[in-house]
């Protein structure tokens, strides 16, 4: 089960209602996973991808890291740093969770961003 939310909420909070469903955060684990969920939205939208507890290091909802999956869609910029980089010109409390998607329409790829920030979220059910 797939379940995109129309309401907003920051990264734990999106968590916590996926959780009281019985799902969590959609993990992500093949191009065919990416394609069917970016074929689904018009805007950014959180995912299970964290690095709250280790500065780069990041960890799925189930525990597993990018290095155990191998699945990265991590947006890659042509000149300068690409995703993940922890930007904090507007926030210097870094970022920590990833999303599907950005504001310009990048919804094919993955950002870190704020986690405090207000996006919509994917739950699944395993």
């Amino acid at each position: 089960m797939i379940y995109f939310s129309t309401d907003k909420r920051d990264w734990a909070s999106s968590r916590a209602v996926c959780v009281s469903m019985g799902a969590d955060l959609v993990t992500i684990t093949s191009q065919t996973e990416q394609d069917f969920l970016v074929s689904k939205i018009k805007e950014t939208h959180w995912i299970g991808l964290n690095d709250l507890e280790t500065e780069g290091r990041w960890v799925w909802v189930n525990n597993k890291t990018l290095e155990e999956t191998r699945v990265e869609f991590w947006y890659k910029r042509e000149f300068g740093k690409s995703e993940p980089d922890n930007w904090k010109v507007n926030d210097q409390s870094s970022e920590n969770c990833a999303s599907l998607g950005d504001g310009n329409g990048n919804l094919h790829t993955w950002f870190d961003g704020p986690c405090k920030d207000l996006r919509r979220f994917i739950c699944e059910k395993k």
